[in-house]
């Protein structure tokens, strides 16, 4: 909602480690911020008075207008949910999908103002800059950084709201990003993001409320939404604060932890160690858990068969088994006593080895199949036709030449998943295998 980034030139010699910078949260003033009276008045009043209101206007309700109260709150915190992970995270600040069509553009602009979390252009801007600490190891820059101080409850309590609350110092890094190329739509929105946001969240439930109940009903309304917004601001910070601190696996490049838990925002919470390692796939985790978690991953998919978004970027196998299994690697030394982890060490990277080595030469095989395919389709297009009289052959001859080496490729690629199911195997095997040989050194 305001500007998260610090001053290059104030920190040019800040440390590039996790190490803490703060001790206190009073040590922020001496570093540039301030409170950012508007946004934190806003904030705590609107808390405030969901908590105090909510049981009241319940109470007080015209008649069964209750039921649309309920409703209301809950689809205004779904669609800020929705809104705020398939386009604002993965389609916008992470670039899933190679084309996104203008509707999309018009209609999650308009969603996303019910997310009440500042434009999609500022948001994105911010998460960014949150990625790029991941490379750089500059994390004094990440705006929501759960790793500023050296006690747990500070760095939470920093990570899941008080960011919010402060203008933080002027810097390079945000301005490019917020300077990077957009589509004219979310630029726009930029522009007049206050009163579009006054009209969703505040205008529309009022005038609503009036026309089923009276002035009464505006009221009543009015805190439906107001709950709306609270709990999909709480909703988005859970994935800056709580899958930052705590889950089961670490990413290779972040603090971000794997916790297969969480689903509250719409699966950005329960593989964000797996987001953070490969950021621009358009799902969010690994895995036939990724699947089960990931409820964004169907919004996006149901986007792209209606045609209102194409080219979905994703890991290949040779980079998911890279992930893995410099995770598992790294993980297992850590437990392993030295002198079993020096018998294991190098079966383990040849096992690893042959596993990236089976997983491209799957992933090969899938983009000969996926060339194949398109040039079946093109094949009876007129664009085909001066290739076909080059080569001196039919069309007829063309196509079954094309549809023969798909198949033969189909093969191979059936024979290429069993040996990289054989390789993963193995590896893991041989991960168990060291497990208990530490188990019984120890």
């Amino acid at each position: 909602m305001n500007d998260h980034s610090t001053t290059a030139c104030q920190h040019k010699h800040a440390p590039t480690s996790h190490a803490p910078i703060f001790r206190r949260f009073s040590d922020l003033f001496k570093a540039g911020f301030s409170i950012d009276w508007g946004i934190a008045a806003f904030l705590i009043i609107s808390h405030c008075l969901v908590l105090i209101l909510t049981p009241l206007a319940y109470v007080y309700a015209p008649a069964g207008l209750w039921k649309v109260m309920l409703a209301w709150t809950l689809v205004h915190a779904l669609i800020a949910a929705i809104a705020t992970t398939a386009y604002s995270h993965r389609l916008i600040a992470h670039r899933a999908a190679k084309d996104i069509r203008l509707p999309t553009h018009i209609v999650f602009l308009g969603l996303q103002l019910f997310a009440l979390q500042g434009s999609v252009r500022r948001w994105s801007a911010q998460h960014v800059i949150h990625h790029a600490v991941d490379k750089t190891g500059q994390h004094h820059l990440d705006p929501y950084s759960t790793t500023w101080f050296d006690t747990g409850w500070r760095n939470f309590l920093w990570s899941h709201m008080l960011t919010y609350l402060f203008n933080h110092p002027d810097s390079r890094e945000f301005d490019a990003a917020m300077n990077a190329k957009m589509h004219p739509a979310i630029i726009w929105q930029d522009k007049h993001y206050v009163p579009l946001l006054i009209l969703a969240n505040f205008l529309l439930p009022i005038a609503l409320g009036i026309g089923l109940a009276g002035w009464l009903g505006g009221f009543c309304l009015l805190v439906a939404s107001s709950g709306g917004y609270v709990l999909a601001h709480h909703n988005t910070w859970t994935v800056n604060s709580v899958t930052h601190m705590w889950g089961f696996k670490k990413g290779l490049i972040s603090s971000a932890k794997n916790n297969y838990i969480w689903l509250g925002p719409l699966g950005e919470g329960n593989h964000h160690a797996d987001h953070h390692d490969h950021p621009r796939d358009f799902r969010n985790g690994f895995g036939w858990t990724g699947w089960v978690l990931d409820p964004t991953r169907y919004v996006i998919l149901s986007l792209r068969a209606m045609g209102l978004v194409k080219g979905l970027n994703r890991a290949s196998r040779w980079q998911e088994a890279q992930i893995i299994t410099r995770r598992k690697v790294r993980d297992t030394k850590a437990k392993s006593q030295s002198m079993v982890w020096q018998r294991w060490e190098d079966r383990l990277a040849l096992l690893g080895d042959e596993w990236l080595a089976a997983a491209q030469t799957w992933d090969q095989f899938k983009l000969e199949k996926i060339r194949l395919t398109q040039q079946i389709r093109q094949a009876g297009a007129d664009k085909m036709a001066a290739a076909r009289e080059r080569m001196g052959v039919t069309h007829e001859e063309l196509l079954l030449d094309l549809r023969v080496r798909r198949e033969a490729v189909r093969a191979e690629m059936q024979d290429a998943r069993k040996r990289l199911k054989a390789k993963r195997e193995a590896f893991f095997t041989a991960l168990s295998e060291l497990k208990q040989a530490n188990m019984s050194v120890a």
